[in-house]
C-alpha cells in the first residue's frame, strides 16, 4: 500500500525542543546580569511578554528586529529599570544559542521517521540561533533542510512562508505533506494555509480554540508511530 505522505514538516520549539527550559535558563542569567533576582514570578512574567510579542509578530503587527529588543525594554520597564534593549537581546541570544534542551523522545522519533519520510524543519525565529540549537541538539542530522522565518522574509502561519519552503523542496506536493507542531495558530493554521495536512502536538491536552482543527492530535511524540 502506498504511504499517505512523502514529506514531514517539523516545528522546533515546543515540538522537538524544549524552548521553555531554554528561555528560563537564559533569562535567569540575564536578570542576574542586571542585578535582579530571577524569581519564578519574574520569569513567568517575561514568558508572557515574550509570547505576546511573538504572537504580534506572527500576525504581522511588528518586525522581528523590533520584537527582540522591545520585549526587554517592556519587561525591565515594568520593574522600573531602564535597559538597552539591544544589549539585553545580545546577551540573551548568546545564551540561547547554546541551549539544546529536547522534548522527550525527539531524537528517537526523528530517527524513526527519517527512514520513512523526507524531513524538513519549519520554524519561526532567528536563523543563526535556530541553526546553532539544532546542531547542538543533534536534530539537524535527521533533516534534509531547515527553513527559518528570518530567511524566508515571512513567517508561519503566512502562506508566503510555506511558498518559500515549497520552492526549496524537490517535487513539492503540499497534499502529500504533514506538518507536525504544537501551536494551533502558527503551525496548524499555517499548515492549512499552505495546503498541508496537520498534526497537533498537544502534550498538555489543551482544548482546541476557535475553528482551527488539525487532522491528527497526539500527546507524545512516539504516538506518531501509530499512523506514520
Amino acid at each position: 500500500m502506498r504511504k499517505e505522505f512523502d514529506v514531514l514538516l517539523l516545528d522546533v520549539d515546543g515540538t522537538l525542543m524544549d524552548f521553555n527550559m531554554a528561555e528560563k535558563r537564559g533569562m535567569e542569567q540575564v536578570l542576574r546580569f542586571y542585578g535582579i533576582e530571577p524569581t519564578t514570578e519574574r520569569l513567568d512574567r517575561y514568558h508572557v511578554i515574550n509570547e505576546q510579542a511573538w504572537a504580534a509578530f506572527e500576525r504581522g503587527e511588528v518586525t522581528k528586529e523590533k520584537l527582540v529588543t522591545e520585549r526587554f525594554v517592556t519587561f525591565f520597564g515594568e520593574m522600573g529599570k531602564s535597559v538597552d534593549g539591544q544589549e539585553a537581546e545580545d546577551l540573551y541570544r548568546s545564551l540561547l544559542d547554546k541551549s539544546d534542551f529536547l522534548i522527550d523522545g525527539a531524537l528517537e522519533i526523528c530517527a524513526y521517521l527519517r527512514e520513512r519520510y523526507d524531513l524538513y524543519i519549519v520554524t519561526n525565529g532567528t536563523s543563526s540561533t535556530q541553526y546553532k540549537r539544532l546542531a547542538a541538539s543533534g536534530l539537524d542530522q535527521y533533516v534534509k533542510d531547515i527553513f527559518v522565518s528570518e530567511d524566508a522574509g515571512s513567517q508561519k502561519p503566512q502562506k508566503e512562508y510555506f511558498e518559500y519552503c515549497f520552492s526549496r523542496i524537490p517535487g513539492a506536493d503540499p497534499s502529500r505533506m504533514l506538518l507536525i507542531g504544537d501551536s494551533l495558530h502558527s503551525d496548524i493554521q499555517g499548515g492549512i494555509n499552505g495546503g498541508c495536512r496537520t498534526c497537533w502536538f498537544n502534550p498538555e491536552g489543551r482544548p482546541a480554540l476557535g475553528e482551527i482543527r488539525a487532522d491528527y492530535e497526539i500527546r507524545r511524540l512516539e504516538e506518531l508511530k501509530g499512523f506514520l
